[in-house]
Formats: C-alpha cells, sequence, structure tokens
C-alpha cells in the first residue's frame, strides 16, 4: 500500500513539474550584435532567464544589421516572426505601415516616472502615432575626436573649427592635417544641420537642396581644397591614431576602434561637434520593437524583458561594456557611469548632457533606405567634382519619387 501511494505520490510531482514546465513562455529576440556586444546580450538574458523561471528568452544573433533585416522581411512572409527584434527606424516605419508591429511600451507596464526616465531624443527616435512603438537599445551620438597633444583646447564653433584645422596643417607642414573626413551621408548631415538645414521637413519635403545644403558641401570640399582636411580612404580612426590627422567627427560607437588605433601613442580626447548657426548631436542606433504575431501571453513577457534590458543597472551594464549610450537619465546620471566617465576623461563628450537637448537623427520613413542611398551617392559625385547645384537637383528629384512610392502604396 505504502508503495503505490508512493508511485502515485510520484506521477502527480511529475506531472506538477510538468505542467510548471508547460506554463513556461518561450519568446526570441534576434539581434545583430556579435563579439563582446553579443556576450554583453547573452549575459543578460541568461541573468533574465535565471530570475524569471516562468519565461525563458532566446536571444538569436542574425548576422550583421543587413542580414538581420532580410531575415526579418522573410520571416513576416513565411509567419515565423520573432517575438522582439532590433530594428532602425526605418524599418520600424515600414513594420508600422504595414501593422506587423505593436507597441511595446504598451506592454511594459511602465509607471510615468519610468516612461519619462527614457532620454527625451531617444523617445522621439521611437514614436509612431503618438505611441512609444519601439523601445531604444544601443543608442550612440556623432562627436568629434581630437588629438589633445596638438589641440589642447578643442573648437567650440564651425569658425574656430575652421581655424584650427588651418593652423595645425601649417603648424605641421602638411604632415598632420587638421582634419579628416570621408564622402559620407553621415558627415554631411553633420554640417548640413549645423548650417540651419536638414534632409526633409515635418510634411516630408525636400530640405537638403537648399542654401544650407550648398554651403555644408562648400564647406567639406573647400577644406580639401585649402589642404586643412585630409580626404581618407579608410577609416578615420587609422589615419587619426597614425597622425595624419588631428580631428574628425564619427560614431561614439567606434571609440575602442579609435583606442586601439591611438594605443600610447598621444592622448586623445572626444568634443561635442563644433555649433554653425546651431548646435547639433546626430544620434543613432537601434531599438527594439514587439512583432504583433506573437500572443498577448508573449507580449507581456516581452515586454517584461524589455524593461529588465534597459532598467537602470542594465543599460549602465550594456553602455560600459559595449561603449553605447545609457538609454535612461537615470542611467545616464547613475553614481556608477558618473565614475565610468570620469576614469576615462576622453570619453566624457559622449554622455554630454547638453547635447540630448538639441539632439537630432535622421529620418524614419520607410523610403529613407532608398533615399539615404541617393543622397549619400550625391556626396561622393560632388567630392568627385561634379556641380553641387547639378547633383543636388538630381538627388532632390530621386529622393521625392522614392517618397512618393512610399506614400501611394497601400498597407
Amino acid at each position: 500500500m505504502r508503495s503505490k501511494r508512493l508511485v502515485l505520490l510520484t506521477l502527480v510531482f511529475c506531472l506538477l513539474l510538468s505542467g510548471t514546465a508547460l506554463a513556461q513562455t518561450h519568446i526570441t529576440f534576434w539581434h545583430a550584435m556579435s563579439g563582446e556586444l553579443g556576450n554583453a546580450i547573452d549575459y543578460l538574458t541568461a541573468e533574465f532567464n535565471a530570475q524569471n523561471p516562468d519565461i525563458v528568452v532566446e536571444s538569436i544573433y542574425q548576422g550583421r544589421y543587413g542580414d538581420l533585416n532580410t531575415k526579418l522581411v522573410a520571416s513576416l512572409s513565411a509567419k515565423t516572426t520573432p517575438t522582439i527584434a532590433q530594428v532602425y527606424e526605418n524599418w520600424t516605419d515600414s513594420f508600422f505601415r504595414h501593422g506587423v508591429i505593436a507597441p511595446l511600451a504598451n506592454y511594459m507596464d511602465l509607471t510615468e516616472a519610468e516612461f519619462n526616465d527614457y532620454i527625451e531624443v531617444f523617445r522621439g527616435m521611437n514614436t509612431w502615432d503618438g505611441e512609444l512603438y519601439t523601445i531604444p537599445y544601443n543608442k550612440s551620438n556623432w562627436v568629434m575626436f581630437y588629438n589633445a597633444d596638438l589641440i589642447p583646447n578643442p573648437p567650440k564653433t564651425l569658425d574656430e573649427f575652421l581655424q584650427v584645422s588651418k593652423e595645425i596643417t601649417e603648424k605641421t607642414g602638411g604632415a598632420t592635417r587638421g582634419f579628416g573626413m570621408r564622402p559620407t551621408l553621415e558627415l554631411f548631415h553633420a554640417f548640413l544641420y549645423i548650417n540651419g538645414g536638414d534632409f526633409l521637413d515635418e510634411d516630408l519635403n525636400v530640405t537638403f537642396n537648399s542654401p544650407e545644403g550648398v554651403k555644408a558641401l562648400e564647406t567639406m570640399i573647400g577644406m580639401l581644397d585649402d589642404g586643412s582636411a585630409l580626404l581618407i580612404d579608410g577609416y578615420e580612426n587609422e589615419a587619426f591614431g597614425d597622425s595624419m590627422i588631428a580631428m574628425y567627427i564619427g560614431s561614439s560607437a567606434g571609440m575602442p576602434h579609435v583606442e586601439n588605433s591611438v594605443g600610447d601613442k598621444f592622448q586623445f580626447s572626444t568634443a561635442p561637434i563644433p555649433a554653425g548657426v546651431r548646435p547639433g548631436a546626430p544620434f543613432m542606433g537601434t531599438n527594439i520593437a514587439l512583432f504583433d504575431s506573437a500572443t498577448e501571453e508573449e507580449k507581456y513577457a516581452a515586454g517584461k524583458f524589455v524593461k529588465f534590458l534597459t532598467n537602470t543597472e542594465n543599460t549602465v551594464y550594456f553602455a560600459i561594456k559595449t561603449g553605447y549610450l545609457p538609454v535612461t537619465y537615470s542611467g545616464l546620471n547613475s553614481a556608477e557611469y558618473k565614475q565610468f566617465l570620469a576614469d576615462n576623461p576622453h570619453k566624457a563628450a559622449v554622455a554630454n548632457l547638453d547635447a540630448f537637448g538639441y539632439g537630432y537623427w535622421q529620418p524614419t520613413i520607410a523610403a529613407w533606405e532608398e533615399a539615404r542611398g541617393v543622397i549619400g551617392q550625391a556626396v561622393e559625385r560632388v567630392f568627385l567634382g561634379e556641380p553641387i547645384d547639378i547633383v543636388l537637383d538630381e538627388a532632390q528629384m530621386l529622393v521625392e519619387e522614392a517618397i512618393e512610392d512610399m506614400l501611394s502604396q497601400r498597407y
């Protein structure tokens, strides 16, 4: 009799364990982070799973961002979308227009204070139809890297920047040029914005073909013509580390590459991009989107996971481990992150609080992938000597066609 009771109790216990296992909610997180970045995501995922036995998160590396986007689009057709994924804003816009994502913030049980803790410029990059559809994750900004041995006091204005670039070139006999540049859309955007312009206005009208756009390109080409800037073939950090240039503007996410290139050759630091008629700090990076194909249970589990990833402790952990920014004010102002910046003063400008007040970002529309390619090619053509006015006219026409095509699609 006793043995039968023991068998019965064992069966009940096994059924309870089986029921517990079945009660677990499985979610998938597709991302494009490898190396140390991927290690940081894997660590946080493991921590979340350990703290939440009723949820199992599987974080899956899908290759580079282009690969991730291709797989996400394919998964929509195959109806195999992940629960959540890293996305750029223009991907979000396309997914939003097709009605395949859900407003992630609605599943995170955020208090008003927690909602407002996400840095305002990042909230702006993640808002569609008045709702916080996606949540910022790996965000970076563009800053000016400079050789502190050659430039003790970095220029704060565009005029000062142009003057210092000339002085460095003259002082070194051209061995070190004041500034290094590549013909990229991002650098054009930086000069365009501080000159008072932008790519598009709020009504999606093209605004880069303007006096501000012409001045931005003329400034860049002018620095090459007068020798104060060097046209870089490759990445700027390598030329910077070899003292071929004294300054360049680039992403804060590239900090580890700069540190490796410079080593102990000289002291370097970072400063905000010099201001023109207005200051400007371009912010970039991806966010996390929630796909509407998930069940309600999976959506709330995903919301809990993303809230965990971006809480104060973990956004600081991720920032310190990867070089990206904390995505919350509490993270930026935490004692741990402040100590990290104090221990690494060359990174101070990366988390310049003033910059968050005048931050900006590239257009978030679905047509931006095509439009940015058009504008990027236009910048390259100008650097090859083609007339600025003709190039910008053609680029405007092509961008307008891309936007019109986007707006005419039925979703």
